[in-house]
């Protein structure tokens, strides 16, 4: 959000480069932050993902992402052919019931 004409209540410095705020400032939303410009906003930001996604290349990227589904499909085909292999093992269990 981009505040104009409006100095913060007690004075305050940007969130991302310490200067004091000026009569023209952005503020964060949801985390209340401000910041002196549009610029220091832009920097912060793409500073903070950089720390959330360590991954600076769609190569990185999509190798991560291919490792974590083919990861996550072969615990599913795990479980699934665990749960048909006790399944068949019990349906073909030796009865003791026509054994008498």
């Amino acid at each position: 959000m981009l505040v104009n004409q409006g100095q913060p209540r007690h004075g305050g410095t940007c969130s991302a480069c310490a200067q004091p705020l000026g009569s023209s400032y952005v503020r964060h939303v949801s985390t209340q932050r401000r910041y002196c410009a549009y610029d220091c906003y832009r920097r912060y930001q793409q500073t903070n993902m950089e720390t959330l996604w360590p991954y600076r290349s769609s190569l990185e990227a999509i190798t991560v992402f291919a490792a974590i589904s083919s990861w996550s499909w072969m615990m599913q085909m795990s479980a699934l052919s665990r749960t048909l292999t006790e399944a068949f093992l019990r349906a073909h269990e030796p009865s003791d019931h026509g054994r008498r």
